[in-house]
């Protein structure tokens, strides 16, 4: 049984191109163009990693959707990795750490992403799991 991913983010070249990459690799892959369709697929899908955007219909809209994922006792210990372009125009310091409140993912990738640099990350985070 392969693995599921859900990408989120309102770039429909970015998702269908992750998707296609993802898909050849193995993994089931499910998406969400919005915060809010993000969130209902979440729950209804239950993936095995989230792979999300910052910045989608608001700057931080990426840190909202992980963080109402982090307050459902359902789905709160589905791992995020955040795949964004934010650095680019807003300066963020995008590290882990232990603030949860602020900043609830479990990875970050910047974009623009080589596609091994995502495999190698996808594949990492899914085995921890």
């Amino acid at each position: 049984m392969s693995k599921k991913i859900l990408l989120i983010d309102d770039d429909i070249d970015i998702v269908e191109l992750n998707r296609a990459l993802l898909t050849m690799a193995g993994y089931e892959v499910v998406t969400a163009f919005s915060g809010a369709e993000g969130l209902e697929k979440v729950v209804a899908e239950r993936p095995d990693l989230v792979i999300l955007d910052v910045m989608m219909s608001t700057v931080g809209e990426g840190f909202e959707v992980a963080r109402q994922i982090r307050k459902n006792q359902e789905i709160r210990h589905t791992p995020i990795l955040m795949l964004t372009g934010v650095n680019r125009e807003h300066p963020f310091n995008l590290r882990i750490g232990p603030d949860v409140e602020w900043n609830p993912v479990d990875s970050f990738i910047e974009k623009p992403v080589q596609k091994e640099v995502l495999l190698a990350k996808v594949n990492a985070m899914l085995q921890d799991n």
